[in-house]
């Protein structure tokens, strides 16, 4: 049975998404569309689902905080996408300038939703942003001649990565969870964009999936231990892939390797006595304290 706040919510994300593909499908049909029609009609799309989203979320139950979250996020989208035509398109500033200041009004209207409403997709929202600030400060500028270097990209990725992972820990930024899952993507993905040192990438992406197999276990965290475990597979396999799939003898090297591991792990997971099904155990009995008679069958009980 569908209740009455399960078909308000339904109605709402329909409404809210229909209003907007409706809006861009009415400027999509105005024939030159100048810069300034762009930018008020992104800003009306933002607006519409900001103040939508603020409507919602004045009832304290869960599902109006969950329809603003939603609208909130679509809302900031349509800011950054107002941001960027004013600046790139009506105050011509871009290439590296331009990103980095469309970037940081992003931050400013993430920080102040995620202050107000600390949800995954405000998190989210906010993680990407300042991502997107830092990438933009030192992309590399587009050249004629190669593939541009993008490590020290790479490694700012995974620095922030590795940064908001200990944040969430520390639960300075919130929800816990989204961070620590935000964090870890960021740290494995990182360095696999290194473009010159590819394997060095490769090996860092990998000992960071492992460490992070190690932290999710030390905090009891299913999900970091997930995406360390995904991390090791897909690097793994990516690595494999990468530099012994053109050669017969390559890929017969990596199956050989691959079954030594295994064998490696059966053998380190088997090492050890082994304890009989279902005996606890226990730790070891304290020493007798001086004087006391030494431990025997205990004796009929006796009541007072």
């Amino acid at each position: 049975m569908v209740t009455k706040e399960t078909a308000v919510e339904i109605l709402g994300y329909i409404g809210a998404a229909v209003g907007a593909a409706a809006t861009l499908a009415a400027a999509a049909q105005i024939q030159d569309l100048s810069e300034g029609g762009a930018l008020a009609i992104a800003l009306v799309v933002a607006a519409g689902l900001l103040g939508t989203g603020y409507l919602f979320g004045l009832h304290p139950a869960e599902r109006g905080l969950r329809m603003r979250s939603v609208l909130w996020f679509g809302g900031a989208e349509a800011w950054s996408v107002a941001v960027t035509i004013f600046i790139g398109e009506i105050a011509g500033l871009d290439g590296r300038g331009g990103a980095i200041v469309s970037s940081l009004l992003g931050v400013a209207i993430g920080a102040v939703l995620w202050l107000h409403l600390r949800r995954s997709l405000q998190e989210v929202f906010l993680f990407l942003a300042l991502l997107a600030v830092l990438v933009s400060m030192v992309f590399p500028e587009p050249s004629y001649f190669g593939i541009p270097d993008l490590t020290g990209m790479a490694m700012l990725i995974w620095a922030f990565g590795g940064v908001w992972l200990f944040l969430a820990i520390r639960r300075i930024v919130g929800p816990v969870r989204t961070g620590m899952v935000l964090g870890s993507i960021a740290a494995i993905v990182g360095p696999l964009l290194f473009t010159r040192t590819r394997v060095a990438g490769e090996l860092l992406s990998l000992a960071t999936a492992g460490g992070l197999l190690v932290l999710g276990e030390w905090l009891g965290d299913s999900p970091v231990q997930g995406l360390g475990i995904a991390g090791l597979l897909l690097v793994s396999g990516g690595i494999v892939v990468e530099h012994a799939g053109d050669s017969t003898g390559g890929a017969i090297a990596a199956l050989a390797a691959g079954i030594l591991l295994l064998a490696a792990a059966l053998f380190v997971g088997g090492m050890g006595p082994r304890r009989p099904q279902g005996e606890a155990s226990l730790p070891p009995a304290p020493p007798p304290l001086a004087g006391a008679p030494p431990p025997g069958p205990p004796g009929p009980s006796s009541t007072t």
